[in-house]
């Protein structure tokens, strides 16, 4: 099909022909691997603290790829992004504890674990089979002990769960199977496992700011945060979401800026089966698709194309709202001992919630002024789960660079997208999502007519954020500095908070 054809193109001429800049950062990445694995495995471990002579290599490798990208981040800072990403990613990904860290962490290994079992039966264990410790010497020896135990056979493969939601998975399947293949040792597997959902993530969240018109600083911000850089390193289904929904959002905003310009069929695909794919792992977040209705009939080469487009989209958005709600609707909702405990009857809660819609609109309304507060953005900026959040200051500078970010990653392209227009319906998309997240946990994990709603975390706002700051700001604003200056400083200043962050979090706990 021509389509496939045009998108090998774009991918050729993506990374052929850009091919020096993204060379030298996957051999200064790989660098980085590979001597962190030599310092652990051939006796530097007893000298020499393996994780901060790690940090100290990711501080240089930073600095040169800032030197050598320094004449092409300011037109292209999605090299800037990627070097960012996949630098402090990688330290974090190699120094965190081979343990369950991040949130429900545990669920998601088991169930990437009995997938890729599926494919080499018997090669995987639990990584909580010993206690962590900091010391680096006890903890070699619970790697010992759980590599010892790497050939423990798994009772069955495969989750139960439907293949659609379990995409999101992937990028750990694949690590897990290639690390089985290759005999490696089993803690290392795990962490390997880890970082391929780090690389997937970068990998397409760098063709999302390729594709972006403006704005580009704005995605590398949110996907530079230390939340979303520590999903990203860990097993989960939300890093999968948010990269997935920045391609989609990237291609859908970068067509609005472009009224002149008709769309061609491989970027419909591209943009629609990124929303797709993304969905997967968190159907609930399905509102996202209605700003595709955005795009006018004259971005189409045709009455009829336009109309396969809408039914493309209806059919979509049936699929994944019905694969949500559809089970509501048949089954009904249960009658307590739901994950919230035995106080939990989600019949009773719906029951209240449509005879008293009044009442409930402002326990909702009350609750989500709470939880997009600003000042309780540290919930999704700078907390990394069990590991704890940064200090006060880190939170201050990426509060400070988000906000620079929002207002000042302007130019001519935002005279179509940074209008009401545009801006509204992607304010009532926002507040629409975060409406059915809440009202999802509120019957299933709430008390009965409780004034609080239990069970929403700040990460939930990750996906959301990057359509609701593009809108922000307006295209008369004149950034007159020095793009190559102006990106070079604001990633210099979300690496920093990323590697004083682990610092502190992490490798100084090391001994």
């Amino acid at each position: 099909m021509k389509f496939l054809k045009d998108l090998g193109s774009k991918f050729y001429k993506s990374i052929v022909l850009n091919r020096r800049p993204i060379l030298k950062i996957a051999v200064t990445t790989t660098l980085l691997v590979l001597v962190s694995f030599l310092i652990e495995y051939f006796g530097f471990g007893r000298h020499v603290n393996q994780y901060r002579f790690t940090l100290i290599l990711a501080i240089g490798a930073l600095i040169s790829l800032f030197y050598v990208l320094r004449k092409k981040i300011g037109e292209h800072p999605e090299f800037g992004f990627l070097a960012v990403a996949l630098v402090c990613g990688t330290l974090l990904s190699f120094s965190e504890p081979a343990y369950y860290v991040s949130w429900d962490e545990q669920i998601h290994y088991k169930h990437a674990e009995k997938l890729a079992s599926g494919v080499v039966p018997g090669m995987y264990s639990r990584p909580n089979t010993t206690p962590f410790s900091y010391s680096i010497q006890e903890q070699k020896q619970n790697n010992a002990y759980v590599d010892s135990k790497y050939k423990k056979p798994l009772t069955k493969s495969g989750n139960g769960k439907p293949i659609y939601t379990q995409l999101a998975y992937i990028p750990s399947i694949v690590a897990l199977i290639l690390g089985a293949v290759a005999r490696l040792p089993y803690h290392d597997v795990f962490i390997f496992g880890r970082w391929m959902n780090l690389f997937f993530f970068a990998l397409i969240v760098f063709f999302a700011i390729r594709k972006l018109k403006s704005g580009k600083m704005i995605m590398s911000v949110i996907a530079l945060l230390p939340t979303s850089i520590f999903l990203a390193s860990n097993y989960n289904h939300d890093s999968w979401l948010t990269a997935f929904a920045m391609l989609g959002l990237a291609y859908l905003f970068s067509e609005l800026q472009q009224p002149d310009k008709k769309i061609a069929v491989r970027d419909i695909v591209i943009m629609i089966g990124a929303f797709i794919l993304g969905l997967g792992a968190k159907e609930i977040y399905f509102p996202l698709l209605l700003l595709l209705f955005l795009l006018p009939k004259d971005k189409f080469g045709s009455p009829k194309q336009y109309k396969k487009y809408l039914l493309a989209l209806v059919l979509t958005l049936l699929f994944i709202a019905g694969d949500t709600f559809l089970p509501f609707f048949i089954k009904g909702p249960q009658n307590g001992g739901q994950r919230g405990g035995s106080a939990i009857n989600s019949a009773q809660q719906v029951k209240f919630i449509l005879s008293e819609p009044v009442a409930y609109a402002r326990i909702l309304s009350s609750f989500t002024l709470g939880y997009i507060n600003p000042k309780n953005a540290g919930g999704f900026t700078i907390f990394l789960a069990y590991l704890g959040g940064f200090k006060e200051y880190l939170f201050a500078l990426v509060l400070a660079i988000l906000a620079i970010v929002t207002f000042t990653d302007k130019n001519e392209y935002d005279k179509k997208t940074a209008v009401w227009k545009i801006r509204l319906p992607v304010i009532v998309v926002y507040l629409a999502t975060i409406a059915l997240i809440c009202t999802g946990l509120y019957v299933s994990f709430t008390p009965v007519r409780s004034l609080d709603i239990a069970g929403v975390q700040p990460r939930y706002l990750l996906p959301l954020l990057f359509p609701l700051l593009f809108i922000l700001g307006s295209s008369r604003v004149k950034n007159k500095i020095n793009k190559n200056i102006y990106n070079i400083v604001i990633f210099g200043v979300t690496a920093y908070v990323l590697l004083q962050g682990t610092w502190d979090l992490i490798i100084s706990r090391y001994y």
